[in-house]
């Protein structure tokens, strides 16, 4: 169990929630094992698939006792989506080795596998929760942003048919934005325009949001010139170097509030992560904000993912002083710049 107190965080208290990662490339599996000097990982003579591979990376959290377990599955995406039975044990031992705690969520390729966390709720008796409403509740903001200052009421959603695309695409029709989805399934999002794909629905558009879980579907040469990309697949939405004018935003970039706590490898973590030192992504502060509110079933998990839910844990992150924020890499964008000359 992580009981012992990380440096750096004065006045721990032991983790109200844990948030499972894993290893985004074979570089960052070996800064993984770091912290807890796991040599044949820093080495890279372990693959980081076998159980006692999983290990502690850091803690984050809030004032007021909010606490956070950070715990790295180092598997690549690769081992991950080879293998998701072996990826969800890898899980289980992960929250095993926080200790206790009232809500578990998942980062990147973890919210992936295994149903998008359901195989891992079926194993755990807390509330598991795949990040899925708090990237859509900081993306709609995001791209709600983009919208206004560009003056666009037309919007091309790719990765429309995930979770996050229909909540989104659903929540921009309703707020009388044209929409177009690039998969005729989509159109159950609502009043939405329906594409054969993504070269289609972005013909003409100015306003692109990726939304789909792992991107790489859209060359950049279909994007048009001054166009704005708002982004949260990783990889990118988009596959090469678009043109100069075009602008691409994070989409699920989040300020850190008053009060947030790290110690050093934590500050790490951020940074490794591609958080940059003064944001995080939204998905990891979905746990924080279940545990927080005291509610007893996840935000989001597997598909499902409903209007209802978005808003509502939008409402308890910004209570806790959360906001979403346009950001570019590490940096925050000032909305004013995506004002058109004349």
């Amino acid at each position: 169990m992580l009981d012992k107190q990380p440096a750096g965080l004065v006045g721990y208290s032991p983790p109200t929630f844990c948030f499972v990662v894993h290893a985004l490339s074979r570089l960052h599996r070996g800064i993984m094992g770091v912290p807890s000097m796991r040599m044949g990982l820093i080495g890279q003579w372990r693959d980081g698939t076998a159980m006692d591979d999983v290990l502690p990376v850091c803690h984050v959290g809030l004032g007021g006792g909010i606490m956070g377990a950070v715990v790295g599955v180092p598997m690549t995406p690769t081992d991950l989506l080879s293998d998701q039975q072996r990826a969800v044990d890898h899980m289980v031992e992960a929250v095993a080795l926080a200790g206790p705690v009232s809500a578990v969520g998942l980062g990147s390729l973890c919210a992936v596998v295994g149903g998008r966390g359901e195989a891992l709720a079926s194993r755990l008796n807390v509330p598991v929760t795949n990040g899925g409403a708090a990237t859509a509740w900081a993306l709609l903001a995001n791209v709600r942003t983009v919208l206004a200052q560009r003056g666009e009421r037309r919007v091309a959603i790719i990765g429309s048919r995930s979770p996050i695309g229909l909540a989104v695409a659903q929540a921009l029709a309703e707020d009388g934005i044209h929409v177009r989805v690039d998969h005729r399934r989509a159109a159950k999002a609502g009043d939405v325009e329906a594409c054969s794909g993504p070269l289609e629905a972005v013909e003409g558009c100015q306003v692109i949001v990726g939304c789909g879980p792992t991107g790489g579907v859209l060359p950049a040469d279909a994007v048009s010139p001054g166009a704005v990309v708002v982004d949260v697949a990783i990889p990118s939405t988009v596959v090469g170097r678009p043109h100069g004018s075009v602008v691409q935003l994070a989409g699920e970039a989040v300020a850190l509030p008053p009060g947030w706590r790290r110690g050093f490898w934590g500050w790490l973590y951020h940074v490794l992560s591609g958080y940059g030192p003064s944001q995080v992504f939204a998905c990891l502060i979905e746990p924080l904000v279940l545990a927080a509110s005291g509610r007893d079933r996840p935000y989001s998990l597997g598909r499902a993912l409903t209007a209802a839910d978005v808003t509502e844990f939008g409402q308890q992150a910004e209570a806790l002083g959360f906001k979403p924020r346009l950001a570019q890499g590490w940096t925050a964008f000032p909305p004013e710049r995506l004002l058109l000359d004349g």
